[in-house]
């Protein structure tokens, strides 16, 4: 792979090229966007390309063949060094060394690189940094040895501390069109153009996420249980929300029962630690299924019952959720609760509250009757 391969980033990836092809690299560079739309991959690139023997020839990037490119894809080279989270948390002793951890990353910052042009550090969620570890390495940030390049990469410039963005040149990644996921997906993968589109879909504008729903072909079946989830919401009264709610708590497990109502072994609302963040990330995932399907609903409705969707297959059953709204309006609406009900989930919301709230602003509510092809708002 190189810096030319990277999906939908564009503008990131001319800025970084041009600075190459100048060499006039800032020494301390931050990435920011949403999670798995490529920056910790390009930063790897970057490095690749900082360090490639042979840059000239392959146009300010990687060669992909060198010693240097080959070491670093492997994960072998001694002058590029990954800094990732301690459980919740990047922490000093991983920079400086302390007494019962292993060396820190830091304490070849004096020394000149061994096989490279550039030692490159990459921290790849400066937005776990607390403020001890952030202030060990303020001043290496700000006054680097002209040998060093740092990396840095957090989901937005304010979820760092102001100390750390004062010193970084700010790198912005966006989210990527659908189109041009499906497009990848269906050139590096070999996917049929229906099942790209699909997983693009879901992947919430994240090559990354797409890629790996990609590698799991087991979640199919998960997807295709959800997917009937959603389908019952159109066909239920409010008075169903709670079953709804626990159904769809429960079939966000992979492996879950997708709707079944049984409660998996170890289930619970309310968890801590690394299994309460693994529920809410499989919740958010499930939410994403649902998404999709809401925004084929109101394609439908806004488009007629040849409009384009993503869920090809199951159109006959979109239609006819469809005219089970009373208010085509609110299947407009139900897309903006859910992704509302996202962002309550990402700030640690009791999921069994939110849940069952949501179902019942998802379920059908009185008004005139929809179709494929009214108009909603």
């Amino acid at each position: 792979m190189s810096l030319a391969q990277i999906i939908g980033q564009d503008a990131a990836v001319a800025a970084l090229r041009t600075a190459l092809a100048r060499d006039a690299v800032p020494q301390t560079l931050l990435f920011v966007g949403p999670d798995s739309v490529g920056k910790t991959t390009t930063a790897a690139e970057f490095a690749k390309a900082l360090n490639c023997k042979r840059r000239g020839e392959a146009g300010d990037d990687a060669c992909d063949d060198c010693a240097n490119c080959r070491r670093i894809d492997a994960g072998e080279h001694p002058d590029v060094v990954r800094i990732a989270p301690d459980g919740e948390f990047t922490r000093i002793w991983q920079f400086w060394s302390r007494p019962g951890h292993p060396p820190g990353a830091m304490e070849t910052l004096p020394f000149a690189p061994v096989a490279a042009a550039r030692r490159v550090y990459l921290i790849e969620k400066a937005e776990t940094l607390n403020e001890e570890s952030a202030n060990s390495i303020l001043k290496a940030l700000e006054e680097p040895p002209p040998y060093v390049q740092f990396v840095l990469c957090a989901p937005a410039p304010t979820s760092v501390l102001p100390t750390i963005l004062s010193r970084c040149q700010v790198v912005r990644f966006r989210q990527v069109p659908v189109e041009t996921i499906a497009r990848a997906l269906a050139q590096r993968k070999g996917m049929p153009e229906g099942d790209a589109r699909v997983l693009a879909a879901y992947s919430g504008g994240a090559p990354g996420r797409a890629f790996r729903l990609a590698d799991t072909p087991e979640l199919k079946a998960h997807r295709e249980n959800l997917l009937e989830l959603a389908a019952r919401i159109a066909h239920s009264p409010g008075i169903a929300a709670f079953k709804l709610a626990e159904d769809l708590r429960n079939g966000a497990k992979p492996g879950g029962g997708g709707g079944k109502g049984k409660k998996a072994a170890g289930d619970s609302d309310e968890g801590d630690g690394g299994g309460d963040r693994t529920a809410r990330g499989d919740l958010s995932r499930a939410i994403d299924v649902l998404c999709a399907w809401h925004e084929d609903m109101l394609a439908l409705v806004l488009g007629g019952e040849s409009a384009r969707i993503v869920h090809e297959d199951r159109r006959a059953q979109l239609i006819d959720s469809v005219k089970r709204y009373p208010r085509p309006e609110q299947i407009a609406e139900n897309v903006e609760t859910l992704f509302t009900f996202r962002r309550h989930i990402a700030r640690n919301a009791n999921a069994q509250l939110a849940t069952e709230v949501l179902m019942m602003k998802l379920t059908p509510k009185k008004g005139p009757a929809a179709g494929a092809g009214t108009q909603a708002g």
